[in-house]
């Protein structure tokens, strides 16, 4: 996902000084890339996610930063009690089924106030444009599922309100948004986004769902490039550890 259009997002993060670093769910590093253009400053940065795949394509992106990328589970992670003063999250609670061990080992690895920041996109009250994402994310989920992987639909912004509600955190702020500028119609990025629904496609070869898949991969590529890309609107939330 490209985040660069996020503009409201990118100043509300301009304020902070992140100093050590967490990105958990790293991927292929969109948001990471973005965040660090966006704090105020930061010193230390780290990244984890356990796709082997997404890893590779965030290493190539900071291959000239001095960050690292780390091969590991987001419910039991490599680091110290109190490590990190920043963690930040996006888009990846919809891909963990046990979110109370997820929140505990961001609590256990950031410091006491320290801040934690989630950004998530909604799956309600969205605009007609913004179909073409949705139906693409949904598709995803439901070849994810079948690949084994789990993967489940995107959030209401009272259903992460309540998964946040019993952790220990502090929710000092939250505000939705949507992006406000940029080309829907980007064909680098339509093109990006259309291949990565074809290698997800090419997983099912062999199997009985394989062409059901295709055919619904295509319409959604056609719609892509009929309408751009229109994501849906984000809530982020701002916390900090007790």
């Amino acid at each position: 996902m490209n985040y660069d259009n996020m503009l409201t997002l990118k100043s509300r993060l301009g304020h902070i000084n992140a100093e050590t670093l967490l990105d958990v769910g790293v991927g292929r590093g969109e948001f990471l890339r973005f965040a660090l253009k966006s704090f105020h400053s930061w010193k230390r940065v780290v990244g984890i996610d356990t796709d082997t795949e997404s890893l590779q394509a965030a290493k190539n992106e900071f291959r000239d930063s001095p960050v690292i990328l780390i091969l590991d589970s987001a419910l039991s992670m490599p680091f110290t009690h109190g490590y990190f003063d920043t963690i930040t999250m996006s888009n990846i609670l919809h891909h963990i089924e046990n979110i109370p061990s997820l929140f505990n080992e961001v609590t256990r690895v950031c410091k006491s106030k320290g801040m934690v920041i989630i950004n998530e996109m909604l799956n309600e009250n969205y605009a007609e444009l913004q179909e073409s994402y949705l139906l693409y994310h949904k598709f995803v989920t439901d070849l994810d599922n079948h690949l084994g992987c789990y993967h489940r639909e995107t959030y209401t912004l009272k259903e992460i309100l309540s998964l946040i509600k019993p952790h220990s955190f502090q929710l000092l702020d939250y505000f939705i948004h949507s992006e406000e500028s940029g080309d829907t119609m980007d064909q680098t990025e339509i093109e990006a986004m259309s291949d990565r629904l074809r290698k997800k496609v090419a997983g099912l070869k062999g199997s009985d769902y394989y062409y059901f898949y295709e055919n619904k991969s295509r319409e959604i590529i056609n719609r892509f490039i009929k309408t751009g890309i229109h994501r849906p609107r984000h809530a982020t939330f701002f916390l900090e550890t007790w």
